[in-house]
């Protein structure tokens, strides 16, 4: 029988720039009721592997963020680091992924649109349509034309930096099994939504402003 699970895709751990240890970020997915979730620190494994070791009945998804010259990126499905993650550019990255078999995600992609044609030549995965951390709901509506427009699967995440704004946004996929080849693979195939909303405006505030001065300026 098909299974229907929630997948967090895009959540900070302390390990970066998140102010939650892996062990509160598991406990707090687990109270949301999700069912899994992929923890994306920038540039680093190292808060998803101790969140490995940890006791836990989640879906616990290899991930890391990535900074390119058209936007962040979130890879998924890996647990290695390409080479120069540090300065690595975006197609370079989308080959080396998709020759390891991993996933990549365009992140908050409404704050850095101006990029798109770069996506259309070099496809990622997916767009994560509904960031729970943007400042309006205005942006959503810029995530979705921009999935639209190059053709991907649009996904949720919450983009995490603190516990309580897990499981805001999330994916939904629709799978045979609670394996993570069957989650990225349904994600791939077009077999998921995001679904959640907008974090309480005291938990985005700061990051939402920061996006909202980078789409600006």
């Amino acid at each position: 029988m098909p299974l229907r699970l929630k997948i967090d895709l895009h959540v900070h751990t302390s390990f970066s720039n998140g102010r939650g240890a892996p062990g509160d970020i598991l406990g707090r997915a687990e109270a949301r009721g999700l069912d899994g979730l992929a923890i994306t620190d920038h540039d680093t494994l190292e808060g998803y592997f101790r969140a490995k070791e940890l006791e836990c009945d989640l879906l616990l998804i290899p991930g890391y963020e990535v900074e390119t010259d058209a936007g962040h990126i979130l890879v998924l499905g890996l647990e290695e680091l390409p080479p120069s993650v540090e300065s690595i550019g975006y197609y370079g990255l989308i080959g080396w992924v998709r020759s390891h078999g991993g996933l990549t995600v365009i992140a908050h992609p409404a704050i850095s649109r101006f990029h798109i044609s770069k996506w259309m030549c070099s496809l990622p995965d997916a767009v994560e349509v509904l960031n729970a951390s943007y400042p309006l709901e205005y942006f959503v509506r810029r995530g979705l034309e921009a999935s639209e427009r190059i053709g991907v699967p649009g996904v949720g995440g919450s983009d995490a930096h603190s516990p309580i704004s897990v499981g805001d946004a999330y994916t939904v996929v629709d799978v045979q099994s609670a394996a993570q080849d069957d989650v990225l693979g349904a994600i791939r195939a077009g077999l998921a939504r995001f679904e959640g909303g907008l974090s309480p405006i005291k938990s985005r505030f700061r990051i939402g402003l920061g996006y909202l001065r980078n789409s600006l300026f």
